[in-house]
C-alpha cells in the first residue's frame, strides 16, 4: 500500500509540473500573438505615415500656398508642414502623426522645365555669332536678327548648321527668377531662424541634422576651410574671403562671403554666395545639387567681380550672375574654360565666356569672347550647349513656367 501511495504521489507532482508548464507555453503563445497583432498594428501605422508623408510632398509640388496642416486621407492622421529658404532651394519640412507613430522627411526643393531650352539670349539686336568648333543642341530663343558664323584669327564656324533645334524669337528681358528676392533676404536675414553659434577652429568633424537648429561660424577677415568635414546645416560667413582648400569636406553647407575661393582638387557639394567673385580652381567637382551665385551691388562694371569656372572643373548644379548696372559692359561675368563641365543652368544678367561645356540650359544678356588679343560680342568660340543631356530630375532656379521637384533628400 505504501508502494502505490508513492506512485500516487510522483504522478501527482508530474501532473502539477505538466500544468505549470502548459500553462507558460499559453501564457507565452499569448504573449507572442498580442505582441504580434500589436507590432502589425503599429506596422501599419508606421506605414500609413509614411506613404501620407509621400503624399503631401506631392501635394506642395502644386500648391502654391500650401497650408501648414493638412488632412489627405484618413482622420486619423495629420500632417504639419515647414519651410524655409536655404539658398536657391526652399528647405521643406514633413511631419506625419497617425495614432502615436510619426514619420518625418525633409528635401532641398527645387524646380524642374519639362521642355528645357539649351539657350535663351537676350534680344539687345545684335546677331549671335558661332566660331570654331560650337555646338548647340536644343530648341533656343534668339534675338531677331538670328544667328551667324563669324570668324576670329583665321578659325571659322566648322558645323554644317547652326543650331540643332527649333529656333524662336527671344524678348528684351531674361526669363524671371521668381524667388530672387527671396534668396536675397535669407541672405541677409537667416540670423534670424533658430541657430547656434560654433568654432570651425575646434571641429574637424561636425555633421548636423536639418532636423536641428542651423549651426552658424561668422568672422571677420579670412576663414580658411582646412582639413575638416562639414556635413549638413551649416553656414560659414566672412566679410572677406572664404578659402576651401582640397583637404576638406562639404556637403550641402552655405559659404556667404565677398569672395570665395574653392582650391584645385576639392570634392564636395555646396552653395556658394558671393558679392565680388567667385573662383573654381582646376580639378574641382561639385556634385549635385550646388549652386554658385555672384550678387554683383556695384554701382559701375568692376572687372574682377565674376565667377571663374576653370579647366576641367565640373559643376552639377546652378551659377547665377546678377546685377542692376544697366551700363554696357565689355568685361566678363561668367568664364566657364575650355574643358570645364556644367550640368545644370547658367543664368546672367551681364556677359558669359563660354568655352567649356553646358549640360542643361544657359540664360543670359550676352556672349563675349578674348581670343587672340581682340573682344568679340555676342560670340561663342568652341563653346558646347546641349540641352537635353540634363536629367529630367534635375532641379535648380525657380522661374514662372517651372514645376517643384525634389532636389535631395536631407533627412
Amino acid at each position: 500500500m505504501l508502494l502505490i501511495k508513492k506512485i500516487k504521489a510522483s504522478a501527482l507532482q508530474m501532473v502539477l509540473v505538466v500544468s505549470v508548464i502548459i500553462i507558460i507555453l499559453l501564457f507565452a503563445f499569448i504573449s507572442l500573438l498580442y505582441f504580434q497583432q500589436k507590432m502589425e498594428l503599429k506596422h501599419a501605422n508606421y506605414s500609413e505615415s509614411i506613404y501620407e508623408n509621400q503624399q503631401v510632398f506631392e501635394y506642395v509640388k502644386t500648391a502654391k500656398t500650401p497650408t501648414e496642416n493638412i488632412q489627405l486621407f484618413s482622420t486619423k492622421t495629420n500632417s504639419s508642414i515647414t519651410q524655409k529658404q536655404w539658398g536657391i532651394f526652399n528647405l521643406l519640412q514633413v511631419n506625419t502623426k497617425t495614432t502615436k507613430e510619426e514619420f518625418k522627411q525633409i528635401a532641398l526643393i527645387g524646380n524642374s522645365i519639362p521642355k528645357r531650352k539649351a539657350l535663351y539670349l537676350k534680344d539687345k539686336n545684335q546677331q549671335l555669332i558661332l566660331v570654331g568648333n560650337t555646338t548647340i543642341k536644343g530648341n533656343v530663343a534668339l534675338p531677331k536678327r538670328g544667328v551667324n558664323s563669324g570668324n576670329i584669327a583665321g578659325n571659322t564656324y566648322r558645323k554644317d548648321q547652326f543650331i540643332y533645334g527649333s529656333i524662336e524669337q527671344s524678348n528684351s528681358q531674361l526669363p524671371t527668377i521668381t524667388n530672387q528676392q527671396n534668396i536675397r533676404s535669407f541672405l541677409k536675414t537667416y540670423t534670424n531662424d533658430s541657430i547656434a553659434y560654433f568654432d570651425i577652429d575646434e571641429a574637424r568633424t561636425l555633421k548636423n541634422s536639418f532636423a536641428k537648429k542651423t549651426l552658424v561660424h561668422q568672422r571677420n577677415g579670412t576663414i580658411d576651410i582646412v582639413d575638416i568635414n562639414l556635413i549638413g546645416n551649416i553656414i560659414i560667413e566672412s566679410d572677406a574671403l572664404i578659402r576651401v582648400h582640397a583637404s576638406s569636406y562639404l556637403e550641402d553647407v552655405i559659404l556667404i562671403a565677398p569672395k570665395i575661393e574653392i582650391q584645385t582638387g576639392f570634392k564636395g557639394n555646396l552653395q556658394a554666395f558671393a558679392s565680388q567673385n567667385i573662383t573654381i580652381q582646376q580639378q574641382t567637382k561639385l556634385s549635385y545639387p550646388s549652386a554658385l551665385m555672384l550678387f554683383d551691388n556695384s554701382q559701375k562694371t568692376i572687372k574682377e567681380n565674376q565667377i571663374r569656372i576653370e579647366k576641367n572643373s565640373e559643376v552639377k548644379g546652378a551659377i547665377g550672375y546678377f546685377s542692376n548696372n544697366t551700363s554696357y559692359s565689355y568685361t566678363t561675368q561668367i568664364l566657364i574654360d575650355e574643358k570645364a563641365v556644367i550640368n545644370g543652368e547658367v543664368y546672367c544678367t551681364k556677359n558669359i565666356d563660354l568655352r567649356g561645356t553646358i549640360f542643361g540650359t544657359v540664360y543670359t544678356d550676352s556672349f563675349i569672347t578674348k581670343q587672340y588679343g581682340g573682344t568679340y560680342i555676342n560670340h561663342i568660340y568652341n563653346g558646347t550647349i546641349i540641352a537635353n543631356q540634363l536629367a529630367p530630375q534635375y532641379a535648380g532656379l525657380s522661374f514662372s513656367n517651372a514645376t517643384k521637384n525634389i532636389a535631395k533628400w536631407v533627412y
